[in-house]
């Protein structure tokens, strides 16, 4: 299977490079600066018990053809529009896409320009963070993904994009229901990355305030009754359990659009936040919470527009 991944940041890198050491036939899209480091430094992988390098093979653009059966999508959501347009000349039509954005918007966007039968469904869990533009950093032991099928013509295809990344030792799971499972991490990053940027803290931080936690559960409250009106609801356990997370006081747990806000980067507040609150409010839902923090991350958005 020939694959793209587009970009080499976190999770691109982090994914990617196991597809890479096991023989795979990948090549990572970048752009033409970001390819000049890459293609000099290659790209280092600092795990919890090692480190490596490695020295992936890069395209541009202008250099895409239409020979590859599988695009995996790890940019950021606020760059999906260009990407797009750059991943058009890879569509063939035997192409499918494996988003492993964020939220849920970017399946629209997706559909809209490929069709839903090209576009399947994934989530990537990892704790990772890119440090400069040759160095990703993996704070957790353990990162995974999800791979699945959106409609039945699409569960082939799933089934062996998931062969492909366990047999490069990724720990992936071929899930049977992967929208219940996107809407499930969609509510958890949405709470999170609200709590965190709007109480201006990680967990254990914003815990030593008075209403920190009761605000953070409130966010999440919001998230979970807007993915009931959309028939997926969160099952009870997980969300017991998320809510202990968000509520432990000795927690350093934070968001990366929480790190990204800390260092002063493009965040996808609107593509989380901001369309759960949209998603809530079509509904007829009550989001209050959620009104503050997408107002909050609207203003340091707009800030970096105006700086820009």
């Amino acid at each position: 299977m020939k694959i793209l991944i587009v970009g080499a940041g976190a999770v691109g890198s982090l994914f990617g490079a196991s597809l890479h050491q096991q023989g795979a036939d990948v090549r990572f899209l970048l752009r033409t600066a970001r390819k000049a480091m890459v293609d000099a430094d290659g790209i280092t992988l600092e795990l919890p018990t090692r480190q490596f390098n490695f020295r992936p093979r890069t395209v541009t653009a202008d250099q895409l053809d239409a020979d590859y059966e599988l695009i995996i999508l790890s940019n950021k959501a606020y760059a999906l529009d260009s990407v797009i347009t750059d991943i058009a000349a890879a569509m063939g039509e035997q192409t499918h896409i494996l988003p492993l954005l964020n939220g849920l918007r970017h399946l629209e966007q997706l559909d809209d320009v490929f069709g839903q039968a090209r576009v399947l469904g994934g989530i990537a869990k990892t704790v990772a963070t890119q440090a400069s533009p040759t160095r990703i950093k993996v704070s957790n032991a353990y990162s995974s993904l999800t791979v699945g099928a959106r409609t039945p013509g699409q569960q082939i295809k799933a089934r062996a994009v998931w062969q492909q990344v366990v047999d490069a030792g990724v720990d992936a799971e071929l899930s049977e229901n992967i929208m219940d499972d996107m809407w499930d991490k969609f509510c958890r990053m949405a709470a999170l990355g609200a709590a965190n940027c709007l109480l201006g803290g990680a967990v254990g931080e914003y815990m030593h305030s008075g209403k920190g936690g009761q605000i953070a559960l409130q966010l999440f409250r919001e998230c979970t009754d807007s993915a009931q009106a959309a028939g997926h609801p969160m099952h009870p356990q997980a969300i017991a359990g998320f809510q202990r997370v968000l509520t432990n006081p000795g927690s350093a747990f934070n968001s990366s659009m929480y790190r990204d806000m800390q260092a002063g980067l493009p965040i996808e507040g609107d593509h989380l936040v901001g369309d759960m609150l949209r998603r809530g409010e079509t509904a007829g839902l009550s989001c209050l919470m959620l009104t503050i923090a997408s107002a909050v991350l609207e203003t340091y958005t707009a800030r970096l527009d105006l700086q820009a």
